[in-house]
């Protein structure tokens, strides 16, 4: 009679990966979703069914977390507009070296169409307006932090080695150019110079203009060392500060833009140029903090959250 009565060994199993284990307004969680939640996160569970499994109950609590924030990021929808999207693609195309057609192309291929990577930024930024608005607005550094970090801290300010950042537009030459050929060339370069010293945006002029291979990368070259730039390039380098771009140069390939991006001497970097960075990373690692603090409490308490276990 007993074996009559056990469901048979398919429909426990079944049973097991479907039992609701919690809920956040109402909205189940399941064992599933446990095993999904982790998966998705790299977390290797013995069994999503234990729920008296500490690796278990940790991933339980990130999915509450995660549903707590979905429901409360709702409230920032319609708060964004066509502008800060633009944005955010433009910023996200620059950072991967993209170009808008190579990350169409890349989307295609990954089985994303543009609208729902434009919505997934939507929804991005609207989370990047809610933990500003929840948390980061709520930080507060003081001067004294930011130099009591710099005091502690004197490694990280020491600038060993010489380094410049750099992007540039090359408008080539090609060998043994005539005259002509030189002149028009100087003249298109000094034309995108103004464009870009009037507040156009380099790296965009770099797609559109630069013979050089970094234009996919919006001009970006990277970081050279003192010696490591040819000689009228590091001349021009050293009559400029972080932020300038160059008068046209002519090397023998051409006719060099170059955006001096950052400059690091050798020496103690005075804490007026790194304060700004301390201050944000001193806010960065208090917000994360603040983050989770008001994720385990004050959200818990806005929403209704059960645990069946």
């Amino acid at each position: 009679m007993i074996g009559a009565l056990a469901a048979p060994p398919r429909a426990r199993a079944q049973q097991t990966v479907d039992r609701v284990v919690a809920s956040v307004d109402g909205e189940p969680i399941t064992t599933r979703d446990i095993a999904a939640f982790a998966a998705a996160n790299r977390v290797t569970l013995a069994s999503p069914d234990d729920t008296d499994a500490p690796t278990t109950r940790e991933v339980l609590k990130g999915l509450i977390s995660e549903r707590l924030l979905e429901s409360e990021v709702k409230k920032y929808s319609g708060q964004v507009d066509e502008n800060q999207i633009k944005s955010y693609m433009k910023d996200f195309e620059h950072n991967a070296g993209l170009t808008d057609d190579q990350l169409r192309a890349q989307l295609q291929a990954q089985g994303v169409t543009y609208e729902q990577f434009r919505e997934h930024a939507r929804m991005e930024i609207e989370k990047m307006l809610m933990i500003d608005k929840e948390v980061r607005q709520k930080v507060n550094i003081s001067p004294d932090e930011v130099k009591a970090y710099y005091d502690a801290h004197p490694g990280e300010f020491t600038v060993k080695k010489e380094r410049f950042k750099l992007a540039q537009i090359l408008i080539a030459l090609p060998p043994n150019p005539t005259p002509a050929q030189v002149e028009e060339a100087r003249n298109k370069a000094e034309d995108i110079r103004k464009q870009a010293v009037s507040g156009g945006d380099f790296a965009a002029l770099a797609r559109q203009y630069s013979d050089d291979d970094s234009k996919g990368q919006g001009g970006e070259l990277g970081d050279f060392s003192r010696g490591e730039v040819l000689d009228p390039i590091q001349s021009a380098l050293d009559q400029m500060k972080p932020g300038d771009i160059s008068e046209p140069i002519r090397t023998e390939h051409g006719f060099h833009i170059v955006k001096l991006e950052e400059h690091d001497a050798p020496g103690v970097k005075p804490l007026a140029e790194v304060s700004a960075k301390i201050r944000d990373k001193l806010m960065t690692d208090k917000a994360k903090n603040q983050f989770a603090k008001w994720v385990e409490t004050d959200l818990v308490k806005q929403h209704y959250v059960e645990t069946l276990y």
